[in-house]
């Protein structure tokens, strides 16, 4: 009895790859040959790529004969009616992908290429939106990223799902690099780490007591508000908060290390005063500076007993 083989590397569900902002959903994706049997199909809400290894595939689009080489790839609209045409005897290995992209309601990270992420997926589907379909020759090796899926999902390895997420996303994002032209992106500057812009600021401007929200969003370029906003979403507090763990922290270094009275110790790390310091000290040790000073040194005293 004649059956069509299955080589699927895809697990039975659709797997939700996050770019950022937005979400990759594979839910199909496979190695076929000239036993497979296809019938005229469409996803109404989803691309599909064919991808020819070996051979030659001919494929019916929306009535349309369409002859695909070795590393070519046939891109389809959402909806469009397509289907190969079935020829046992002319040899031929293809891949096949079916996905979708789904814009998040938030970004996952907040990494500064939001807006250079959407420019570049717009262009995709505004591209998409004027074809119904796309032939084109690979130049990017994608070939290379199926046979790693091939691999891993065969061998399965550790966290072998993990990688194969990373493939489908690979295999996509490179196969369409074939066709969408050079996207500038100048203007939105050098991607920017803002935590540790923030922490190099800090690190470097911590002795100044009279540092405040207003200079680092000047520094910055941003309001005093939205720098306050950004501080609570990457270290969990405001400036003021984030500043007095810095010097605290400092503070810890002279008091296991130095001698330095506690007047000179506040002074170095840029509280207004020894009381602030003490006080501060307390609230976020829970213990006073001489018990945290008495402690430490204790541990680097050589017992009697040694």
């Amino acid at each position: 009895m004649y059956h069509q083989p299955l080589h699927l590397l895809c697990t039975s569900n659709a797997q939700n790859i996050c770019l950022n902002s937005y979400d990759l959903c594979v839910s199909y994706a496979e190695q076929q040959d000239e036993n497979t049997v296809e019938f005229s199909h469409s996803h109404p809400k989803e691309f599909e790529i064919y991808y020819v290894q070996e051979g030659t595939l001919e494929q019916i689009v929306k009535g349309e004969l369409l002859t695909l080489s070795k590393g070519d790839f046939l891109l389809l609209k959402q909806g469009i009616s397509h289907g190969v045409l079935y020829k046992p005897n002319q040899k031929k290995s293809y891949f096949t992908m079916v996905f979708s992209l789904q814009e998040r309601s938030q970004p996952y990270y907040k990494n500064g290429l939001n807006d250079a992420e959407k420019l570049h997926v717009n262009t995709f589907l505004n591209l998409m939106s004027q074809k119904e379909y796309i032939v084109c020759k690979d130049t990017k090796n994608c070939q290379e990223y199926i046979r790693q899926m091939t691999d891993e999902f065969y061998q399965q390895d550790w966290g072998w799902f993990y990688k194969l997420q990373f493939l489908y996303a690979s295999f996509i994002l490179t196969a369409v690099s074939n066709f969408i032209p050079p996207i500038q992106t100048e203007t939105f500057g050098p991607v920017r780490n803002l935590p540790i812009e923030f922490t190099k600021f800090l690190h470097a401007n911590y002795p100044n007591p009279d540092l405040s929200l207003q200079d680092v969003a000047d520094y910055f370029y941003m309001s005093p508000r939205h720098v306050n906003r950004l501080f609570k979403d990457f270290f969990g507090a405001s400036l003021s908060r984030t500043l007095t763990r810095y010097r605290i922290n400092y503070a810890k270094n002279y008091l296991i290390d130095t001698d330095f009275s506690v007047d000179e110790i506040a002074v170095k790390v840029g509280f207004s005063s020894a009381s602030t310091l003490s006080r501060l000290f307390k609230e976020v040790e829970g213990i006073t500076i001489s018990e945290y000073r008495y402690q430490y040194r204790r541990q680097k005293t050589p017992s009697s007993d040694e």
